[in-house]
Order: C-alpha cells, then sequence, then structure tokens
C-alpha cells in the first residue's frame, strides 16, 4: 500500500494545479482543454483510504464535526479567488458578510441551497467551509482521519492550512488520514473548499454554455457578458455543499481495514480483511455470531472459509426473516492487549437472475417498491435521520419491499436500516442522465462504481448494481463507455449480485449496451410524457414496448419509472391532467399491461416514479418541482398511496 501511495504522489506532482481546471474565465477553446483535463487530474490525486462503517469500539473513537461552520462563498462562476488568495490559511470567521462573499455560518449536514436568498440557491462554484477543534493530546499515539460523508460535487480538504486531500463525485464518503497534520492540546482548523460545477466533463453530465445571442442589425447582445447558462441533464435540484456528516476518526496504529465477507444462501462463507500500519501483532481472532450472541464460527487468520449449517437466511418483506449476523475481527498484541477491532452486521443470501426473474435464496422474487430521492424541505438533499425513519416507515405502509436509490448512492444509515428491516434496495450511481461517453468519462464513472460497491457489497439488502439511469444509449460511442464501467464493477462483485443499467430514451432496436447487463430497467411515461391524456392506449403501447425488449435481450426485466404529477387537492371528473383522479387512473391502465407482463413471465418486478414529490431546477413545465410522488414533499399521502397500498398488499399475500 506505502509503495502505491508514493506512486500516485508522483503523479499528482507532475498534472496542473486544480485552479487552472476551474478558471472558468478562460475563452472557449481554452476552457474546452482545460475541463476536459480534469478526470484526469483527479484520478491522479491520491488520499483516499478504503472506506469502512463509521463505529466506536474499544480500539476506536469517533468524534462528529457535524453544526455550524464557517462559510464563505465565493464569485458567482468566478477565477477561484479564495484558492488565489489562499483564503485556506485565513481564519473564516473573520470575514465580514457581504454581497460578494456572503460570509455566516452554515449547518453541517446540510445544503446550502435553501438557507439563503436566490443567489446563494443558484450560487456555481466555490465555497468555503471551515470549523476550529481542539484534540487532546491523549490521541497522539493514535492515527486521525477526517471522514467526509458527502460533499457535492468536488472537495479540497485542508488543515491547518496544508491541503491533505480532494474528491470527486458528491454521495460516497471519503476518508484522509491526517495524523501528521494535527497539532495536539490547541486549536486545529479544518477547511473544505467545495465546488458544485458540473458539465459534460463530469459525471452526472450538465450543459454548460456561455451564451451569446447578437442582433444582426445592431449587433446588440442580448446577454451581458460572462452571462451562462448550467443545466444537469436530471430532473432534480442540484443540491450542493456538504450534505452529510463529518467526523474525526481514532484509529490504532495498526488497524483493520478493507474488509469482504461473502455469505451465501448454501451457507458458505468467506471473509478476508487487511492490517494498514508497521507495527506488528501476536494473534487475530474472528469470530462470527448469531442474533443471540453465541458464536458459530471463528479463525485465527486475515482470511477465511467456513460452512454454516442449518444459517439462518436474509430474507426481503414479504419472503421471510432479514436474519443478521455479526462479524468480529481483533488483531492482538504481546500478553493479549486488543489492538484493534472491527465489527459489521451480514446476512447469508444469494442473488441470482435468468433470462425470465430475479431469485432470493432460491426464490422467484418480485420487487415492489419505489423509485425515491433522499430531499425535503430546508434541509435539500442532507441526511436526515428523523427524515429517513419517516421515509422507510412510510414505505412499509405502503407494503413495498424494495426501492431504488434514484440517481445516486444514498446514505449509509439508510442501508443499514434495510438490512435491519428486511427491505431490498437496488443502488445506483450518479451516472443520470448521460450524454458525454468520452474515455476520461468513462474513468471517473468507473471509479465511482467502484466507491459505491466497496461501501455497500457486505449489506445483504443490496440486490443489484445499477451503473446509470436514462444514458443516450443509442450512439455507438456507449458500447466502449460501459464496457469499461460494467468490467470495473464485476470485477469487485464477488458476491454474484446481479448489474444492471436503467433505460429511458433508448429504445429496444436502438440500444447498443443492454446485452452487457444482467437485468435490463425500463423507465416509461405512457399517458404522461408519451400521449399524454390519452390513457385508452397505455396498456397496449406499455405491454408491446417491454415485449420488444424481451424478444431483442432475452433478459429479466423491471419497470423503474411510471407515473404522472398530482397537484394535492387538485381534483376533477372525468380525470384531468395533474389532478388526483389522473395520476390513479393511469396507475390503473399501466397496471393492466404490468398484471400481463407479469404472467407471462416477462417482468419481474415494479416501481412507481416517485416516493414523494421533490425539488427540480425551474422550468415552465414544473410547478415548484416534481409532483409525481404518491406523498408530497412534507410525506403527506396523496390518493395514488391508498392506490398503491391495496396493491401491494395484494401481491404481498400472494
Amino acid at each position: 500500500h506505502n509503495k502505491h501511495r508514493n506512486i500516485l504522489t508522483v503523479a499528482c506532482l507532475i498534472v496542473p494545479s486544480y485552479p487552472a481546471v476551474f478558471n472558468f474565465k478562460l475563452y472557449t477553446f481554452q476552457y474546452q482543454m482545460k475541463r476536459t483535463m480534469l478526470p484526469f487530474v483527479l484520478l491522479c490525486l491520491p488520499c483516499c483510504t478504503s472506506i469502512q462503517p463509521v463505529q466506536e469500539t474499544e480500539t476506536r473513537e469517533v468524534r462528529s464535526l457535524n453544526g455550524l461552520w464557517s462559510f464563505v462563498r465565493d464569485t458567482h462562476n468566478g477565477i477561484d479567488i479564495g484558492l488565489n488568495q489562499e483564503w485556506f490559511n485565513k481564519d473564516l470567521s473573520r470575514f465580514e458578510a457581504s454581497s460578494s462573499t456572503n460570509a455566516t455560518v452554515m449547518p453541517i449536514p446540510s445544503a446550502y441551497n435553501d438557507l439563503g436568498d436566490d443567489s446563494l440557491r443558484d450560487h456555481v462554484g466555490w465555497v468555503w467551509y471551515q470549523k476550529k477543534e481542539t484534540i487532546s493530546s491523549r490521541h497522539n499515539d493514535q492515527r486521525i482521519f477526517l471522514r467526509i460523508d458527502s460533499a457535492n460535487y468536488y472537495s479540497i480538504v485542508y488543515v491547518n492550512s496544508i491541503e491533505v486531500g480532494r474528491h470527486v463525485g458528491g454521495h460516497i464518503p471519503f476518508e484522509l488520514e491526517v495524523t501528521k497534520q494535527i497539532q495536539f492540546g490547541t486549536e486545529n482548523r479544518f477547511t473544505v473548499a467545495l465546488n458544485n460545477t458540473i458539465s459534460w466533463q463530469t459525471v452526472p453530465n450538465a450543459d454548460f454554455n456561455y451564451m451569446v445571442q447578437k442582433d444582426n442589425i445592431s449587433g446588440v447582445d442580448r446577454y451581458p457578458p460572462g452571462f451562462f447558462n448550467m443545466k444537469g441533464n436530471f430532473d432534480f435540484f442540484h443540491y450542493a455543499g456538504i450534505l452529510r456528516p463529518v467526523r474525526l476518526l481514532f484509529r490504532p496504529n495498526l488497524y483493520i481495514e478493507d474488509f469482504l465477507i461473502n455469505a451465501q444462501a448454501n451457507g458458505s462463507l468467506s471473509y478476508s480483511f487487511g492490517l494498514m500500519g508497521n507495527s506488528g501483532y501476536e494473534s487475530i481472532h474472528v469470530d462470527v455470531s448469531d442474533e443471540n450472541g453465541d458464536s458459530i464460527y471463528s479463525n485465527d487468520k486475515l482470511t477465511g472459509t467456513g460452512k454454516i449449517e442449518d444459517a439462518k437466511l436474509w430474507w426481503p418483506r414479504g419472503l421471510g426473516d432479514p436474519n443478521l449476523y455479526t462479524f468480529t475481527a481483533r488483531v492482538y498484541g504481546n500478553g493479549g492487549s486488543i489492538i484493534d477491532e472491527f465489527r459489521t452486521t451480514f446476512g447469508f443470501r444469494s442473488v441470482t437472475c435468468d433470462e425470465e426473474k430475479i431469485y432470493w435464496n432460491g426464490k422467484p422474487f418480485y420487487c415492489q417498491g419505489f423509485g425515491m430521492h433522499e430531499e425535503a424541505d430546508i434541509r435539500g438533499r442532507a441526511f436526515d435521520p428523523v427524515l429517513m425513519t419517516k421515509d422507510l416507515n412510510l414505505l412499509e405502509w405502503t407494503n413495498a419491499n424494495c426501492y431504488r436509490t434514484s440517481h445516486y448512492p444514498y446514505a449509509e444509515e439508510r442501508i443499514y436500516e434495510g438490512d435491519r428491516r428486511g427491505i431490498a434496495v437496488i443502488i445506483e450511481t450518479p451516472a443520470v442522465g448521460l450524454k458525454s461517453f468520452s474515455d476520461a468519462n468513462a474513468q471517473v464513472h468507473a471509479k465511482m462504481a467502484e466507491e459505491m460497491i466497496l461501501r455497500d457489497r457486505n449489506h445483504p439488502s443490496i440486490f443489484m448494481w445499477s451503473m446509470t439511469n436514462e444514458p443516450q444509449t443509442y450512439r455507438p460511442e456507449t458500447r466502449k463507455y460501459f464496457e469499461q464501467v460494467v468490467e470495473r464493477a464485476r470485477s469487485l462483485n464477488v458476491q454474484g449480485i446481479p448489474v444492471t443499467a436503467v433505460y429511458g430514451p433508448s429504445q429496444s432496436y436502438n440500444d447498443y449496451t443492454a446485452d452487457l447487463f444482467d437485468v435490463i430497467c425500463v423507465n416509461r411515461y405512457y399517458g404522461w410524457y408519451i400521449d399524454i391524456g390519452r390513457l385508452e392506449q397505455i396498456e397496449h403501447s406499455l405491454y408491446n414496448d417491454f415485449i420488444t425488449w424481451k424478444q431483442r435481450f432475452g433478459k429479466a426485466m423491471l419497470i423503474t419509472e411510471y407515473g404522472a404529477e398530482s397537484i394535492p387537492g387538485l381534483h376533477k371528473d372525468p380525470s384531468f391532467v395533474f389532478t388526483e383522479e389522473y395520476q390513479t387512473d393511469l396507475y390503473h391502465r399501466t397496471w393492466a399491461a404490468l398484471d400481463r407482463l407479469r404472467e407471462e413471465k416477462v417482468i419481474t418486478g415494479e416501481m412507481v416514479w416517485v416516493f414523494a414529490d421533490f425539488m427540480t431546477a425551474m422550468d415552465q413545465t414544473r410547478v415548484v418541482g416534481n409532483h409525481k410522488g404518491i406523498f408530497t414533499r412534507q410525506r403527506d399521502p396523496k390518493k395514488a398511496a391508498f392506490e398503491i397500498r391495496d396493491r401491494y398488499a395484494k401481491s404481498f399475500q400472494q
């Protein structure tokens, strides 16, 4: 590991600095060159250690850095003033508030967009966070890591004015070792520079354009100099900021990392983990215990295999109980003292598929659930355990058994709750609405898939890895692009979980990629985006659409999105678009097709879009957000929620 890290450091030294990359005031040709180089720069930067769950044990401590941080906003799409003036060397709490910087405080976790005026809501570019923390000298014999669970989109992190690392992507945690930068017994300054700019050279993509529209006669430009438009290729608000918890992790000098558990439905068990550090150890002990704390397996090696007789399997809701076991690893020093201890829960389960169905522990599994968003009023996309609990309670109320983390990986706390409750999860990379398929983007995308799988591969509730949502796969270059992404995902997918993609704009006859995946997921909006108002066409159109995908590719299939918007309290008889009646009428027409497709073994699951209303960018077609939810954004049920609950209850009983 040390040799690998040194090589990466050398690579870091020979590439351009990040401020040059984000100088958006360059001429267009220079801008494109610099931005094209961005993924290469990001991939060459070192910094991240393996991600494992946050926990306190006899040998590990955790300190939350959540709360109010000093917050300074750089100029809108500016020329990197904060970086050029080295704000990382300064005390941000002493900055004076002004219209240009908006110096204030900002809670973590939160999205900053809904906590100020429209200039903060629509800000594009750098923002700066800073917090001071005193670290006791009792930690001077430990290794110290700064963990940020989510910072959207690009982060540069400093400790006491020293850059300690960078990270690209907004929805996966990253850890940076800061042991050498910490000053014990005194105040330490943690600073994060964060940029939310996205373009064709990021994942997800966005159209980033400087706007010029000159009058042919007068030559007067409709737009002022520097006017630009950044529009994400996705239908949800681009919330930015430090969205999930920030913590300091204190670990021993020799600690356990990079653990992998593979527990299958036949009782087979294999595990592996590594040790990071230079100090020696005397012995290792691994123990697996059941729900009563009784040991059912033990070993004394870094890797091991075994067979558990009569293992209680992990089942999703409706098929059985979500039985969990506890894996504990300890490293001992001289005299039997514990150097490090790590534990996590896992379950015995196997997820397979054939050309017709998904099988959970050998039994057919029909997924009935939702696409969702991890967001709500004021907090935006920030993690909130209250909101998480409400959402999962409502999901159980509807009799659903699954959901998809559309369109990015959700907080790990939510995945753990899925493990505990028996809620099956399709977890998805942030690659939504892709239409730029460069090799550089493929590398960034593959890295995001890698981070996602490494974080979540030990969770029994995960039953599919979704690589993307609604990419433009009718373009020939997507074949090579997704070959790279899928290859990376499969190389890490030792449990054999199906790999999928969610299709939208592509059709069965023009797609170049669907054969690369184990399961095909399709989003279709007959009666809404297609033939709006023509409810009588839905069953025929949807049925034949899915039949053509099945005939060409012969894969198990799910419908992962269908639906219509409804404004709460808006009613009309006969039903009319945007009324609650139209939404439910569209559901019933869609279900007629889905019932036929299920009976004929064409589909193995259905997901409504969407669980709850959510915020979007301003648009003529969006009245303060997207209203396709069966719940409002405040989680109040619409008429459709009761219809869905009845449908899923009948399927549950079957």
